[in-house]
């Protein structure tokens, strides 16, 4: 019989979940900093960009979450487990149709509402989770979390905060890490940061919104992202 094996790339700094949830850390101890996390942002935003928008069929993931980010060596992210992926056939794919049989396909906290209601899936669906998941990273919550209950969610957290105290929303770890926040030897400027972080949680925002039409695309997302991290590394303190 011949043998078949698929062989994966080794990505030696395992999924973006652990680093989150701080079961990974770097060797001096720390977990990721604000660059750290908005390159890792941005390579998964890139990601979709391609399935959604330069791949010869649409790509829908239907599964983005920490736990399907893989970091390799030098932390670059890579977009993992496409066992729920589904093709977009031409004239099917941007639109919510509506469907009784379909199955519920993501994870709880990341599935966007319009699933529940049976929509098939959307690249908006996976703009919605890629929303989450930008939260998470930078709240360090989950949106399964023990304090999300009782109508209150991960998004509509963040939203009680927007913009004026998004310190309270924030991962105290990257906090932390900010003060010590170095490019080219040159430290950079807090307020430039919180500015920063301003414009990634409003992207975060823009992703999740309940209406499938009110979401940013993929390639906005990215386009802001991207903005903002030259931004920041063109300042100095």
């Amino acid at each position: 019989m011949e043998f078949l094996a698929l062989v994966y790339e080794y990505l030696s700094n395992g999924s973006l979940e652990d680093w989150i949830k701080g079961k990974r850390k770097h060797a001096n101890g720390d977990g990721l900093n604000l660059l750290e996390r908005l390159n890792v942002a941005i390579d998964v935003v890139c990601a979709l960009d391609y399935l959604h928008h330069d791949s010869e069929i649409p790509v829908v993931h239907c599964d983005l979450k920490p736990s399907n980010i893989l970091l390799d060596e030098v932390m670059t992210a890579k977009v993992g487990d496409f066992g729920l992926a589904k093709l977009l056939m031409e004239g099917s794919g941007y639109q919510h149709s509506i469907s009784s049989t379909h199955v519920l396909k993501g994870s709880i906290g990341y599935i966007p509402p319009e699933y529940g209601l049976g929509a098939k899936p959307s690249v908006a669906g996976d703009v919605y989770s890629f929303g989450v998941m930008l939260l998470e990273l930078f709240s360090g919550r989950c949106p399964t979390h023990d304090r999300f209950k009782e109508g209150l969610e991960l998004t509509s957290w963040v939203q009680s905060e927007f913009p004026a105290n998004i310190v309270q929303v924030l991962d105290p770890e990257l906090l932390q890490l900010m003060e010590s926040l170095h490019h080219n030897d040159e430290a950079i400027n807090p307020d430039v940061q919180l500015n920063c972080l301003i414009t990634i949680l409003e992207v975060g925002l823009s992703c999740t919104s309940y209406s499938p039409d009110a979401r940013i695309s993929t390639r906005d997302a990215l386009r802001k992202l991207k903005t903002a991290r030259e931004t920041l590394l063109k300042s100095k303190h």
